[in-house]
């Protein structure tokens, strides 16, 4: 073997065992993919739905029943929600994560109505603040809010 030869000798080794190294790793016979952990699935609150308003205002509104009708794509949730006369009520826009839900219950001419919950199963629970119509009551609340707990 000439000294040229014998020079490549070893970088010829090498590149085969670093392709061997490559093929063995390539060849591996599990089935299966792994990758980052799936994001939680979010609840589904689609349906109608129905419970109580327990009211901030307790003195002029107290308890009443609540009922709702919501639509879910994705995570973004509509519909409508219910509550006594004196009670929030209106058109609920929310965004569900998780069993987390946020967004408003909006009614026209009226500001507020910032809701946050939980739903958990088939139970729903509420904070919804107060509406109000600055341009016409300025700070004074039109509709109290309170908690809403409902189930389907």
């Amino acid at each position: 073997m000439g000294r040229k030869e014998r020079l490549l000798f070893p970088l010829l080794v090498a590149v085969i065992a670093a392709l061997a190294l490559v093929i063995a790793g390539c060849n591996n016979s599990s089935n299966s993919v792994t990758g980052p952990p799936a994001a939680p699935a979010s609840a589904n609150m689609t349906g109608s739905w129905s419970g109580g308003f327990q009211s901030d205002d307790v003195s002029n509104c107290g308890n009443s029943t609540a009922s709702a009708t919501f639509q879910q794509i994705g995570s973004e949730v509509t519909g409508n929600l219910q509550t006594s006369d004196c009670g929030v009520r209106g058109y609920f826009k929310a965004t569900v994560s998780g069993n987390n839900v946020t967004g408003s219950v909006a009614m026209e001419g009226c500001v507020g109505g910032k809701l946050s919950g939980v739903i958990s199963g088939n139970t729903l629970s509420l904070q919804i603040a107060d509406l109000t119509k600055p341009l016409v009551t300025e700070d004074h609340t039109i509709m109290s809010g309170g908690v809403v707990t409902m189930s389907r």
